[in-house]
């Protein structure tokens, strides 16, 4: 009998429906606990034969802990950003990376309008202020979402989901994709460039990848360039803002408000200023998480290892490196 297939999964846990669907093909399924470091990654793939890494959060797969593993079939992300992983390296040793589809779409899509929506109608600032004591109905005059443009950076699965409700509230849509006419016309108006973008749109919400082009690509210059009053959304990956320049642009007003669900450290140090900016929702990575989308994410991605280790059909819309299935 062969031996069985071992999964190692970057995280102390995944959903039981998840795990069944690996025990189907009698694979052994391997938590990991505590911090997961590329020096534990490469010892703990050498105790054993491992044919598929399940991952969840965003570990370093370097070149290095993917050439230490010759076992190694498939990288299947419980999510959709994979900046951790070494795409050419795992290219190379025709590892496939994939991602879990439109399985946490519907989830980060919903915390974005709802990030959206608190700033837009002062949710926060106001719930504080009453709190407080302070009584501002006959002050108050805050801005209707409807008939305001909304800029979408990045036009994949979660985007698409945000236009649709955004279209919904009575939102006008621009969007800007990887390439030209990957925008749907029937949800957004395409964007000639960020610079339009950024200038056109009352909020801007940011589903880009993380890539060396996008790392830092809302920097001070792109700040300067959205309407004053404007707001910025990040639910994608922290390191796409500058966020020492936000902190400016909070401070000085020039921003109205940002909702960030992603920070370039995570964690944060208690004392990072962008904490102090005002007008600031901050929320600890949790876009995605909701019980149901935790169990769809991980069911998908554990159908992703499953399809690459029995050789049945492949999902190729998940496929993050097609170059990877190409004859040798």
């Amino acid at each position: 009998m062969a031996d069985p297939f071992r999964v190692l999964v970057t995280g102390d846990n995944l959903a039981p429906a998840a795990v069944n669907v690996l025990s189907e093909i009698g694979a052994d399924v391997v938590l990991m606990r505590d911090a997961v470091t590329p020096e534990r990654l490469t010892h703990e793939m050498a105790t054993a034969p491992t044919q598929a890494i399940l991952m969840r959060g965003n570990p370093v797969f370097s070149s290095a802990v993917i050439a230490s593993n010759p076992h190694l079939r498939v990288i299947a992300k419980h999510g959709a950003g994979v900046d951790g992983v070494d795409i050419d390296a795992a290219t190379k040793q025709r590892v496939l990376v994939m991602v879990a589809g439109d399985a946490n779409a519907p989830a980060v899509a919903e915390h974005t309008i709802a990030l959206i929506l608190a700033l837009g109608r002062d949710v926060v600032s106001l719930n504080a202020r009453t709190h407080s004591g302070a009584w501002d109905r006959a002050t108050y005059r805050g801005r209707e979402i409807r008939g305001r443009t909304l800029g979408l950076v990045g036009f994949g699965r979660i985007a698409r989901h945000v236009a649709r409700t955004a279209a919904a509230l009575g939102m006008n849509v621009v969007a800007l994709g990887r390439s030209k006419g990957r925008v749907d016309p029937a949800l957004a108006r395409e964007a000639a460039d960020l610079a339009e973008l950024l200038t056109v749109s009352d909020i801007v919400s940011l589903h880009a990848p993380l890539t060396d082009a996008t790392r830092g690509m809302i920097d001070a210059a792109r700040l300067n360039a959205m309407k004053s009053g404007a707001i910025l959304i990040n639910t994608a990956r922290g390191a796409l803002v500058d966020e020492d320049a936000l902190c400016t642009a909070l401070k000085s007003g020039h921003l109205a408000g940002a909702g960030l669900d992603t920070l370039a450290q995570e964690p944060p140090a208690k004392d990072r200023p962008i904490l102090q900016a005002p007008n600031l929702i901050v929320t600890p990575h949790i876009a995605a998480q909701t019980g149901a989308s935790i169990t769809r994410t991980g069911v998908e991605a554990a159908r992703n290892i499953a399809a690459v280790l029995m050789r049945r059909d492949i999902d190729r819309a998940n496929v993050v490196n097609p170059a990877a299935l190409d004859p040798p």
